[in-house]
C-alpha cells in the first residue's frame, strides 16, 4: 500500500460518501458510487497504486449492497482506471486516456471525465456542398448542403486531435452560435432537443498529411490513429459524420467483448 493512503481510509470512505451524496439521485445508486470514486481518482485523493475502500467499508458507509459497490469497481475497472487481483483490494492504475467503446462520450466530456482540460481551436465552419463520402454516411442526397466543421482539439493544452466533422444542413445551422472553442457539440444539440443516441466507429492507422501535421505540430507522416465515425439520433437518423486524426500518445481505444456478443466486428480490406 502506498504510503499516501496509509492509514487514511477513514478519510477517504468519508469524502467519497460525500461525493456520493452530492451525485444526482436520479441516477442509478452502482452509477453514482462509480462517479464518487471517479472523482476521488480525479481529484488526487487516491493516487497511482493506492487501494480503493474496501467493499465491506462502502457498503456500511453508503448502505449500498455488497454487489452494488461491486458493480461500481466494476465501471472503473472496464474503465481501466482500476485493477483488480484475486484476493486482494483493487488499486488505482496510472491512468490511460482510455476511450471505451461502451458509450459514446463527447471530447469534452471525457476529457473532464479523465480528469483533463479540454479545448478547441475552431479553423472553420462553414456551409458548403457534401462531397460523396459526407453524403453518403448522412444519407443525403449528393451535392447537399451541409456544414463542415474543422477544428483541433486541445488536451491540458496540448494539441492531440483534428476533427473533421460534416452535419446536415439543419443540423449544422444548430452549431452556428454555439462556443465551439470551450464548449462540446452533443451538449450544444443536446440543448436544442437533438438526442445523441449511437455511434459506428471505424479506426485504421494513417500517416499525417501536411493539413494535418501542421495544426498538431507534427512532421508530415507522423504515425496517427485515424476514427472515423457516424453519430446516429434518437429516431435512426444520421446527424454528424466525423474523420478525427489523433496524436498515437493521446488516446487508447477500448472495447469489451464476450461469448455472447461484441461490438467490434473485423473486416478484411
Amino acid at each position: 500500500m502506498s504510503s499516501h493512503v496509509k492509514n487514511n481510509d477513514n478519510a477517504i470512505i468519508q469524502g467519497v460518501h460525500a461525493r456520493f451524496n452530492d451525485i444526482d439521485d436520479a441516477l442509478p445508486a452502482h452509477a453514482r458510487l462509480s462517479e464518487a470514486l471517479r472523482q476521488t481518482i480525479g481529484a488526487g485523493d487516491l493516487r497511482p497504486g493506492d487501494l480503493i475502500p474496501a467493499d465491506a467499508a462502502l457498503v456500511a458507509r453508503t448502505g449500498l449492497a455488497r454487489g452494488t459497490v461491486r458493480q461500481a469497481i466494476s465501471a472503473l475497472r472496464g474503465e481501466g482506471l482500476v485493477q483488480t487481483r484475486q484476493g486482494a483490494r483493487s488499486s488505482v492504475l496510472a491512468r490511460p486516456r482510455l476511450q471505451p467503446f461502451s458509450e459514446l462520450l463527447s471530447f469534452s466530456t471525457w476529457a473532464r471525465r479523465i480528469g483533463s482540460t479540454p479545448g478547441a481551436r475552431v479553423i472553420e465552419l462553414v456551409r458548403r456542398r457534401a462531397d460523396v463520402v459526407a453524403a453518403t454516411a448522412l444519407r443525403l442526397e449528393s451535392g447537399a448542403q451541409v456544414w463542415a466543421l474543422l477544428r483541433v482539439r486541445h488536451l491540458d493544452g496540448r494539441s492531440v486531435l483534428v476533427e473533421r466533422a460534416t452535419y446536415p444542413d439543419a443540423i449544422g445551422a444548430l452549431l452556428v452560435a454555439a462556443d465551439l472553442e470551450h464548449g462540446s457539440v452533443y451538449e450544444t444539440l443536446a440543448k436544442n432537443g437533438v438526442e445523441v443516441a449511437s455511434g459506428h466507429h471505424r479506426i485504421s492507422a494513417i500517416a499525417a498529411n501536411r493539413a494535418t501535421a501542421d495544426p498538431l505540430g507534427v512532421r508530415a507522416g507522423t504515425p496517427l490513429l485515424r476514427q472515423e465515425r457516424t453519430v446516429f439520433a434518437s429516431d435512426g437518423l444520421p446527424i454528424e459524420h466525423s474523420d478525427d486524426q489523433w496524436l498515437g500518445d493521446a488516446i487508447v481505444l477500448d472495447a469489451a467483448n464476450s461469448v455472447q456478443g461484441s461490438l467490434l466486428s473485423r473486416s478484411a480490406t
